[in-house]
């Protein structure tokens, strides 16, 4: 997947890389922001529209790693309730993002769909609406007929399904891209190629950031570091419980109609885009690639793993060895950002696998071809909730990382909540469900459904 480079501290040419050759960072912001993916660079546009001089540091490329490769759902239908709130602003601000940022992001107001195979997946539909009665206020449960009325493509008989209408669909890329293009537009500094070695505190306070290229001041810092962040937050004896998976999805050749919303069921997941291709990918069915840190803070995501052992498939191999080489000729510094993009193979007999899947259960897909398969790691938490926090114990510092593989439909609140809570604003939504220490204290519960 290729991702867009925005920023001029990075040179195009490859020697010039090879050599070293930066131009010199900054040395001062008011804000650094760690990750330059959709929820980093969205909480850089707010808190710019704020007045604040941001700046965003990333490693890689933006959107190279979660927010690139995604999905595309943008959805409120079958999250956990905690996340409810968040989801249903999130909806209402991705109406109005191609408005709000000046550039397209894909967005598509398709619904979603989650197709029952059996009578307790529709009860489990039917429980989860319960739930939320009240705020999931479009959000129903379909019946047999109706369910094959709203996708006729669909051969498989079905025990129903639950749908929101006004769910939907964006570009990852796209909206990923359009949110760093806005911050720019608004005096944010976005920095590729530049790691975070370390959060620089003293006397219990955010004093700004080491990067590979040096010290940057700041009093605010957010940690929006995706995969890694459990690293940069273990060096301030935080506790955050982070493990990454690997996901495949492929691209389909141009389709004829198979499902107008997002869907889910039957062990797939599909988005078909505008012009009739698709996204697909396994429903709940991960990679996970045994490293050295595979066994750390195991004890938190024991009960999950148990509970879900049939969603992930064990490997040990290339993501074991390379990590052994990196402890034997890498520094600690240099560990944190290398490597910047990660081995990151797409499991191709699941990519094969999901294509007959299709073709089984549309009408028309059975002649599709792949254009391309890619992997993205995820990051997940033990309970799949996100941490969205500034009560960390260390003051000027905020953490928005953990979102599980559900976080991109997020992003547009998130960025929002983020940034009234770094101008010190309480926040109008409910973000109890999502502090760090929860972890520490034994508070969080189980996945609300499979990782």
């Amino acid at each position: 997947m290729s991702a867009l480079s925005l920023s001029s501290h990075t040179p195009d040419d490859v020697l010039a890389r090879i050599e070293g050759r930066y131009p010199p960072i900054p040395s001062q912001a008011d804000a650094i922001i760690i990750g330059g993916g959709i929820m980093g660079l969205a909480t850089a546009f707010y808190m710019a529209g704020a007045g604040l001089k941001v700046l965003v540091i990333e490693k890689d490329r933006v959107a190279g790693q979660q927010s690139g490769r995604n999905w595309g759902f943008v959805r409120t239908q079958y999250r956990d309730p905690a996340e409810m709130p968040l989801a249903v602003e999130a909806l209402r601000l991705w109406r109005g993002l191609e408005a709000e940022l000046g550039t397209p992001v894909g967005w598509r107001e398709t619904g979603c769909l989650f197709a029952a195979s059996n009578e307790p997946e529709y009860e489990a539909f039917a429980a989860w609406l319960k739930s939320v009665d009240g705020i999931a206020r479009s959000s129903r449960l379909l019946n047999r007929s109706e369910t094959a009325t709203l996708l006729p493509a669909l051969k498989q008989g079905t025990a129903g399904a639950l749908y929101t209408p006004d769910d939907g669909q964006a570009e990852p890329g796209e909206a990923t891209s359009a949110f760093a293009k806005a911050a720019r537009g608004l005096g944010v500094q976005i920095l590729e190629d530049c790691g975070a070695i370390e959060i620089d505190v003293a006397g219990g306070r955010v004093k700004g950031v080491y990067t590979e290229h040096g010290r940057i001041a700041a009093d605010i810092v957010v940690c929006a570091a995706g995969a890694v962040s459990h690293q940069l937050l273990r060096s301030l004896s935080l506790v955050l419980p982070q493990k990454t998976v690997r996901n495949t999805v492929s691209l389909t050749t141009v389709a004829p109609r198979l499902s107008q919303p997002c869907f889910c069921g039957f062990g797939l997941g599909l988005r078909q885009r505008a012009d009739g291709s698709c996204i697909i990918a396994a429903e709940s069915m991960s990679d996970v690639d045994v490293t050295l840190g595979s066994f750390t803070n195991i004890k938190y995501f024991l009960g999950s793993f148990l509970a879900n052992r049939r969603s992930f498939q064990l490997n040990v191999g290339r993501a074991l060895l390379d990590d052994l080489y990196a402890l034997m000729v890498r520094g600690r510094d240099e560990r944190r950002v290398e490597p910047r993009r990660p081995f990151l193979p797409p499991n191709e007999k699941r990519a094969a696998t999901m294509k007959a899947l299709l073709g089984k259960l549309f009408e028309g897909a059975d002649s599709l071809g792949i254009v391309k398969s890619w992997a993205g790691a995820i990051d997940v938490l033990p309970d799949a909730l996100p941490v969205i926090d500034g009560t960390t114990g260390v003051s000027g510092l905020i953490v928005a990382t953990g979102f599980s593989g559900h976080g991109f439909g997020l992003a547009p609140a998130v960025g929002k909540a983020v940034s009234g809570i770094a101008q010190g604003q309480a926040p109008s939504l409910g973000l109890e469900a999502f502090r760090l220490d929860r972890f520490a204290k034994g508070t969080f519960g189980q996945p609300h459904a499979p990782l």
